[in-house]
């Protein structure tokens, strides 16, 4: 057979190969020029193309999540398979959602310091204000500081109800009138005679606090997390609500006054009829994990049984945590 006729019968056959070969490279080609369009375009969803073939050293690293946003495309012996990168996120994710997960609250309990004014109530919850509490004058006033010292709280739900308690210290300053003189006796009482009138007049008392208060803490809401103006202790909205037991552990009444233009001062330790015990209701309402306001009633009269007036406490302040 000539040579002629061997081109011939063989050149077709050549020709529909380069033909499928060329059709396949076109649309390999195609695809690539496709995914950079895409990767060029300026759109608010960014996704990174991968391309894995079947049969090869690569390995198909899809992410389940994210199947049904995959593009498979056949050529022949080729799959290629397009999908965004696992750690591209869609524009409007959280959206979907009215609030997002909160990852951490800090719990600060009672490791801050809290500082409160306070007054008294009678039996009957009216507002006791007797001839000894009066004339207190601006720097005769009566409050009260609480700090935590060891602080612990056990999670009942995941970040959002908290059991708090600890230990600490409380000090309860009650302002005299500043022409009496307390009796240094272990009953409630006042001295009789002429006293030179004090610039301050106290009697205070400091406990051994233990509190137990539950915590509950709000949802952070989508705006809460994108304010610029938050920094991580964002906008949170938290109630406590408990009580606090108290043991005294000291107590003493102290006098200041000026005598011939020197100052003078006189402490005095005693009960002066004080119970020995402390019992509070605890209510805290805060917006962040920084700062919030408190409330304390107490549940036991501040002086004991037969030695003095039956009168309860109420306080009302900030609570600083830190």
């Amino acid at each position: 057979m000539k040579e002629n006729e061997l081109a011939k019968i063989f050149s077709p056959m050549k020709n529909k190969n380069e033909t499928e070969m060329k059709t396949k490279l076109l649309l390999i080609l195609f695809v690539f020029a496709l995914t950079a369009v895409v990767a060029q375009t300026d759109v608010e969803i960014k996704k990174e193309m991968k391309i894995v073939v079947a049969n090869s050293a690569v390995k198909d690293t899809t992410i389940k999540d994210y199947e049904e946003d995959t593009l498979h495309i056949r050529l022949g012996d080729f799959k290629i398979d397009i999908y965004p990168d696992s750690t591209s996120k869609l524009a409007g994710g959280y959206r979907k959602s009215k609030y997002l997960p909160l990852k951490e609250f800090t719990w600060y309990g009672f490791s801050g310091i809290r500082i409160g004014f306070l007054n008294f109530m009678d039996s009957y919850q009216n507002a006791y204000d007797a001839e000894w509490l009066q004339n207190q004058g601006k720097r005769n006033s009566s409050g009260s500081i609480g700090m935590g010292i060891i602080n612990t709280s056990f999670e009942l739900v995941q970040d959002r109800f908290r059991l708090g308690t600890g230990l600490g210290f409380s000090l309860e300053t009650i302002a005299l009138n500043r022409n009496l003189r307390l009796a240094e006796v272990d009953t409630f009482g006042f001295q009789t005679g002429s006293f030179p009138m004090s610039n301050v007049a106290t009697l205070n008392s400091i406990y051994l606090t233990v509190p137990l208060v539950f915590q509950f803490n709000a949802k952070v809401t989508e705006r809460d997390r994108e304010d610029l103006w938050l920094n991580e202790e964002r906008n949170i909205f938290n109630v406590s609500f408990g009580v606090i037991g108290g043991y005294r552990l000291s107590s003493n009444a102290i006098y200041k006054w000026r005598e011939n233009g020197e100052k003078r001062k006189q402490r005095v330790a005693g009960d002066f009829g004080l119970n020995e015990y402390m019992l509070n209701v605890y209510t805290e309402v805060g917006f962040t994990n920084s700062l919030s306001f408190f409330w304390e009633a107490g549940l036991l009269s501040k002086f004991s049984s037969g030695k003095g007036p039956e009168i309860y406490s109420n306080t009302f302040g900030l609570k600083l945590n830190f």
